[in-house]
């Protein structure tokens, strides 16, 4: 038995997940997240208020090995036909990056010096992926428990840190790219359109930034454990701010623009990024 009160204000996944399991056995939810060996040696060191009886331990997954009948042909019916989706997405997946090098390589003629090149285009593409990705599994984990949270969070994870290494390559590329001359508007117009792709850059590294200091200030820091815990909570609280920015503000501001304002003149403004031209 835990008092976990000091944590309250202070831990990464939030008030919410503590209090709506205050006085229940929330030992499969904190084995599921794989917290760290500094996370449990601090819980029992400086949490535990006593244990119960011998006779009322469980073992959670000691049960759910030895459930038989109904619930374990159930339980064998989901997990097969989990793994037949995996498969058939990573099919997916497969087909999707094949037609992807396909319509590349048909597409390879080289592009005038006053357009952008053929590896930004593709940098560009990848991003947008990517960043939709990363946006939509953390909308997916914010919806689910257990494990299907874990899985949505190191999706999250794996594409955020995968958007934080695009981000430098497009920026070598886009120092060594033509620039196409820009669509004609008003100064002002413009002048939004330089200022959101700046932003653009400083949330691109702000976010998987603030996302890894979580990570290491929650795991890894030596010294002050309370200091480390209330940086790991201060970088979590940025890295969720930002995205809301990212996901409510920005996102919705980038792409109605570039639909609303520019397609309503005619311009091509897929035809300016595509690789496929």
């Amino acid at each position: 038995v835990y008092d976990l009160t000091p944590l309250l204000g202070a831990h990464p996944g939030g008030d919410e997940m503590l209090l709506t399991r205050a006085g229940t056995d929330a030992t499969m939810e904190f084995e599921v997240f794989e917290h760290s060996e500094k996370a449990r040696v601090r819980r029992d060191q400086e949490m535990l208020v006593g244990e119960i009886v011998p006779a009322e331990h469980s073992d959670y997954s000691a049960e759910a090995a030895a459930t038989g009948g109904d619930g374990a042909a159930e339980a064998k019916s989901g997990a097969d036909l989990s793994r037949y989706l995996r498969f058939k997405v990573a099919d997916l997946a497969l087909a999707v990056v094949g037609l992807y090098a396909y319509k590349s390589w048909e597409k390879r003629k080289p592009l005038p010096m006053l357009m952008y090149s053929r590896g930004l285009r593709h940098l560009h593409l990848i991003m947008a992926v990517g960043i939709f990705g990363a946006v939509g599994s953390a909308q997916a984990a914010a919806k689910t428990e257990g494990l299907a949270k874990k899985r949505w969070l190191q999706v999250h994870k794996q594409s955020g840190f995968a958007m934080f290494l695009a981000l430098f390559a497009r920026i070598f590329f886009r120092m060594n790219s033509g620039i196409p001359p820009r669509f004609p508007g008003h100064p002002l117009v413009q002048a939004v359109e330089t200022a959101s792709l700046r932003l653009f850059y400083v949330l691109c590294f702000v976010l998987p930034v603030s996302g890894i200091a979580q990570e290491y200030f929650l795991k890894w820091a030596g010294g002050d454990d309370s200091k480390n815990d209330q940086m790991a909570q201060d970088a979590i609280t940025l890295h969720k701010r930002v995205g809301r920015f990212f996901q409510f503000g920005w996102l919705p501001f980038h792409l109605g623009y570039t639909t609303a304002y520019h397609y309503s003149r005619g311009r091509g403004v897929v035809r300016k990024v595509s690789p496929f031209i």
